[in-house]
């Protein structure tokens, strides 16, 4: 009790304002457990609530949830919370339980209840937070839970809460004040400003993205950890000179404009022996046919790029060392899946950035690449932190390497992209791959639907595609499809998305392919319909999206910074906006009129 009540005099030792409170549910790292009530910093338009680094440490603080009295709401009430990767929930009179997320592509939440709707930012402590909805007889509440069991305290918590009214309380309200944020902060700049100085990034946010697979060892892998000795047979399925077939058709079918990516080009093929890019794979055609298809490329008017990554690790690597993987606080290895390379370990990022990021991508760019050069991973998952003595980092360390393996990309390349948009790479990220990969799965019982939070607040700052099922968008359903036009996004596509032989393709079963003339041509029509799409629409990727809603059952209005509304009907009947007429899964597009 005496220790409880020292906390207690700390927090009622700092200024007191009326308005809102907080109660801090504290477990440490003993096992003991305490609340307290904290008074939040308040005014009219919201609060801030702040608990010190060394308070935290003081305290053996393992987990921390902070709880705003007003993230409350009961069973049947009207409104919702809303997560950063799009994730929503409604006040419904479910079972007890909780969505605790804790890779977090924004750092924002948001909520709207009867008596208030607000969005959370959080300022300091991003990378050992979880924001959490939960729901105990009928009780609702959202907070954020802090993590400290790997890592200890480095960083102050501060939480600022904007409360919306009007037309702004809604989770668009609550991404135009986030990027508003992100604005002025100067964490990000909009893509009309940035393509003034960099001709990279305004070529690929008027073409089509296409990335090609040219080959891979089986997946999942029959050799967990590899040697040169029992290494499993690379397939060769598009060579060099068949990536110049592609090219050759884009121009007899009109694609005048398209950025390539080539996935798969280095040792191996993709996934087949990172950090270790070089040689280039010899059964593609080795470097000197790569460096002939780099300049056909560019000698046709294609952007030209390529595919790298910075965070896995495997051992059959000639740059394999124990040394530069990230172990986690006990001494051991951080590790993911089972890939073509095998069990993949998880590289230090401060040791990939000095040790293979500089070495390799001025190696890579000598090549002649030029354009979006995307960096595998780093952008869709936490920053990892590392326990190794010989170079420990915290998550938000973590996090400035991964932006500075980005950095190096610009410079060498002219420009950056990666796998996701986790925006504490926002400052240095040009094109995200896809945004979430839950568009369509299954949802959480917490959950009830999916809305475009991060479109809504980084459309016309970064390129992106809406989702891993919207590759290959146009010839996927049109409940799918028409997400990418719903979402102002650019089209992207990809030979050879389903590569897995147990069928776990997170970019859907229907592919492209280019193993016949027949299928070559068929691909090559798809795209061109991404690249009518942007001569129609393409403008919309350096506007603002100010607006998403649900006008009708099934029926969705979005609205951009210059005036520009698209409808989309995903309803099985025809919907009437204004004097148009808008077909069963269609959309019409309402350009300003000024």
């Amino acid at each position: 009790m005496k220790k409880i009540f020292l906390f207690v005099l700390l927090f009622c030792s700092m200024p007191l304002f009326a308005g809102h409170n907080a109660l801090l549910r504290v477990k440490t790292n003993t096992g003991k457990t305490f609340e307290i009530e904290k008074i939040m910093d308040c005014s009219q338009s919201g609060a801030t609530i702040k608990v010190s680094k060394d308070w935290l440490l003081a305290a053996d603080v393992a987990t921390l949830e902070i709880v705003p009295d007003f993230a409350k709401a009961k069973a049947g009430d009207c409104g919702y919370y809303v997560f950063p990767d799009g994730m929503l929930g409604k006040f419904g009179f479910r079972k007890n339980g909780e969505y605790a997320l804790k890779r977090l592509p924004m750092a924002m939440s948001g909520m709207k209840t009867p008596s208030v709707s607000f969005v959370s930012i959080i300022k300091s402590g991003r990378f050992e937070s979880l924001i959490v909805a939960k729901v105990v007889n009928g009780n609702y509440e959202m907070f954020h839970r802090f993590d400290y069991t790997q890592s200890k305290p480095y960083e102050d918590i501060v939480l600022d809460y904007v409360f919306l009214k009007g037309k702004d309380a809604d989770y668009s309200g609550m991404a135009r004040v986030y990027r508003n944020y992100q604005l002025a902060r100067g964490e990000v700049v909009p893509l009309k400003e940035r393509i003034k100085s960099n001709p990279e990034l305004a070529y690929a946010a008027r073409s089509p993205e296409v990335r090609i697979r040219q080959g891979w060892k089986p997946v999942p892998t029959p050799v967990p950890e590899q040697s040169i000795e029992n290494e499993p047979e690379m397939k060769s399925v598009v060579a060099f000179g068949r990536v110049g077939d592609i090219i050759d058709e884009f121009k007899r079918q009109g694609v005048d404009e398209a950025e390539l990516c080539l996935v798969g080009w280095n040792s191996k093929g993709h996934d087949g022996r990172w950090p270790t890019p070089f040689p280039v794979e010899k059964s593609l055609g080795g470097e000197s046919a790569l460096r002939a298809l780099i300049k056909k490329a560019q000698s046709q008017g294609y952007q030209i790029v390529c595919h790298t990554n910075s965070s896995d690790s495997y051992r059959i690597s000639p740059d394999w060392s124990e040394d530069v993987l990230a172990k986690q606080r006990d001494g051991s290895f951080v590790m993911g899946g089972s890939w073509s390379a095998g069990t993949m370990y998880h590289l230090c990022f401060e040791e990939s950035y000095y040790k293979f990021t500089t070495r390799d991508l001025p190696k890579i760019a000598d090549l002649g690449f030029k354009g979006l050069h995307y960096i595998d991973v780093i952008s869709t998952i936490n920053p990892i932190p590392c326990f190794d003595m010989r170079h420990p980092i915290n998550g938000r360390q973590a996090a400035e390497y991964a932006t500075l393996m980005l950095d190096c990309a610009k410079r060498n390349f002219g420009g950056a992209a990666s796998e996701g948009g986790y925006d504490f790479t926002a400052s240095r990220l040009d094109y995200a791959l896809y945004i979430t990969f839950n568009l369509t799965s299954k949802r959480h019982p917490m959950i009830d639907d999916y809305v475009p939070v991060w479109h809504l607040v980084y459309n016309g700052i970064i390129l992106s595609n809406p989702a891993s099922a919207t590759i290959n968008w146009s010839i996927k359903k049109p409940e799918v499809a028409m997400k990418v036009i719903e979402y102002g996004a650019r089209p992207s596509y990809y030979f050879y998305s389903a590569f897995r032989d147990d069928g776990k393709n997170w970019m859907g079963v229907e592919d492209l392919r280019c193993g016949t003339d027949a299928e070559l041509k068929e691909a090559v029509a798809e795209i061109k319909k991404g690249s009518e799409l942007l001569k129609k629409m393409g403008y919309l990727q350096f506007e603002y999206f100010d607006s998403h809603n649900e006008i009708a059952p099934k029926v969705f209005k979005s609205e951009f910074s210059d005036g520009s509304v698209i409808i989309c009907n995903y309803s099985d009947s025809e919907f009437k906006y204004k004097h148009s007429k808008i077909p069963p899964m269609d959309y019409r597009l309402f350009k300003p009129l000024f």
